[in-house]
């Protein structure tokens, strides 16, 4: 079987979930696979306990820590660290598979652009988005408005003491998506829901002036 190029992007909540999750499980399944972890920022303090991360990792970039935590022990997944944020189409050239986990719209209208198989991995709060190459593109887009970066967490909830974990069920997904399509075969294709109140419906689409459920 030929080794994929994974690209994740962004390691935060989401993306430490998944990282955490997938190259573990590759190892187990002896599962090989090439994953470059793209993000620019540094761990902070205030990352530490919704972001797979330990005080330890204070100051380091955030890609790095996860290099660090895994390269010298898997014999399967080779991984690459990119000090980098998501800017423009060239970053996302040579990958198999795309997954982006990131909270602005921009770079992920650019991973909706490719040909290339991808996941989106969104939540906030105890809820999630998930949206593939698989989705309605009508729907994608519906979906992906204009908006200021998001934290997964709502805005002083962890002041409140209220931590939610959204973000684990959405790296699962992408967890998922991601081991089964490296096995040639089809992962999920798009979810939305919260853990307190269970599955959500997406909301319909309109193609040719009728709304069509998605």
């Amino acid at each position: 079987m030929t080794v994929k190029n994974v690209l994740i992007v962004g390691a935060g909540g989401i993306g430490t979930t998944l990282v955490d999750l997938l190259v573990p499980a590759l190892e187990r399944i002896q599962l090989k696979a090439n994953i470059t972890l793209m993000d620019g920022d540094v761990v902070e303090t205030t990352n530490l306990g919704h972001q797979r991360f330990s005080q330890e990792n204070v100051g380091l970039h955030k890609v790095t820590a996860l290099f660090n935590r895994y390269s010298e022990t898997t014999e399967y997944v080779e991984l690459t660290a990119v000090n980098e944020n998501l800017r423009d189409a060239q970053q996302l050239e040579d990958y198999d598979f795309v997954v982006i986990c990131v909270d602005r719209p921009h770079p992920r209208r650019l991973v909706h652009a490719l040909r290339t198989p991808w996941i989106d991995l969104r939540c906030s709060a105890d809820g999630w988005m998930i949206l593939s190459s698989d989705s309605d593109a009508a729907l994608v887009e519906q979906m992906t408005p204009d908006h200021e970066p998001m934290s997964c967490q709502v805005e002083g909830a962890l002041d409140a003491g209220n931590l939610e974990f959204g973000f684990s069920v959405a790296g699962s997904f992408g967890a998922q998506w991601l081991v089964q399509n490296l096995r040639d075969r089809r992962g999920p294709v798009q979810s939305m829901g919260s853990l307190t109140y269970g599955s959500f419906e997406f909301p319909r689409v309109k193609k040719n002036s009728l709304e069509v459920k998605a």
